[in-house]
């Protein structure tokens, strides 16, 4: 592989005609550009130049140097400058992972403010179930996290905690819905009822809460999407647990209704914003992070769906 030293003595002999002019540019003495230009001719095994009279006449070989340098130079600049825009938030991706829930309220808010105040930063945005979050933020394939009832993990960076109540939510004019001095889950277990899939924040609350009863429910459907679980709500086939906070445009509606469970932790459920403790941020996440968690923490009427 050709010295980089080499290289530049070739190419301002190139560019500029002769030796003395590529010493003058590169501030060195005539002979070491000589020098260079010998050993990059026995490091090639190609003749780089042909003298003709005081001209020195580059090669197809010592053309083909020149142009890879210059390559080299324009890249290394490029290289500068894209990460200059990067220090300054103008370039970089941003990637986060929340639930399905919180799609349509963060991003018509806190990231479209960004993404139109920072037009060269690329932001993805997956939906994920709770366990994929915390992988993503550990493995540090996802910047920011915004997950419920997470489970107590380490190396995460807390930004933001807001209490999101779970209820009983069912169809209205359903028997359940009398029982407003609190449910249990045997109450609930005498009727069908509908759940996430294992592995989503939801059905964690719910496991943790059929441990402590000493109850389990056999959901008739299961699902990873809160739309299918809506859907089987509102067709009627069975209950669910949601936030309170999801349904509240159907219960004034009084299409659908809630009732409050006994168990402590689903009025105690919380929704967490985080990122990977111990690291440096990057700048643009730093920059979409503030709205974020601004907009979660200030916003207690935030239309809230956690899965």
């Amino acid at each position: 592989m050709l010295d980089d030293l080499r290289a530049e003595a070739v190419h301002h002999v190139v560019k500029h005609g002769g030796v003395r002019a590529a010493a003058e540019i590169m501030k060195v003495d005539p002979a070491a550009i000589s020098r260079h230009l010998a050993r990059a001719g026995v490091e090639t095994g190609l003749p780089l130049f042909e003298r003709r009279g005081r001209s020195m006449v580059p090669t197809a070989a010592a053309l083909t140097i020149s142009e890879y340098f210059e390559e080299r130079i324009q890249s290394a600049s490029s290289l500068g400058s894209r990460l200059e825009a990067m220090r300054g938030a103008r370039a970089g991706l941003v990637r986060m992972g929340v639930g399905e829930g919180y799609l349509a309220d963060f991003v018509s808010h806190p990231i479209r403010t960004f993404m139109d105040a920072h037009p060269g930063v690329r932001v993805r945005v997956d939906a994920l179930p709770v366990d994929d979050i915390i992988v993503g933020l550990t493995s540090g394939s996802i910047d920011i996290g915004l997950a419920f009832n997470p489970a107590p993990a380490d190396g995460l960076k807390l930004w933001g905690r807001q209490p999101v109540p779970v209820d009983l939510v069912a169809p209205a004019g359903h028997p359940l819905l009398r029982h407003q001095d609190g449910l249990t889950l045997a109450d609930v277990a005498t009727y069908p009822v509908g759940l996430m899939y294992p592995g989503y924040g939801l059905r964690k609350l719910v496991q943790s809460a059929e441990y402590l009863e000493g109850v389990k429910l056999e959901p008739n459907f299961e699902t990873n999407s809160l739309s299918a679980l809506r859907s089987y709500l509102l067709s009627g086939g069975g209950v669910t647990l949601l936030a309170r906070r999801s349904v509240e445009q159907e219960c004034s509606a009084g299409i659908l209704g809630c009732a409050r469970m006994k168990a402590t932790l689903f009025e105690e459920s919380e929704v967490h914003l985080f990122t990977r403790e111990g690291i440096r941020l990057m700048p643009s996440v730093e920059r979409l992070l503030r709205p974020v968690s601004q907009h979660f923490r200030g916003n207690p009427q935030m239309r809230t769906i956690v899965r």
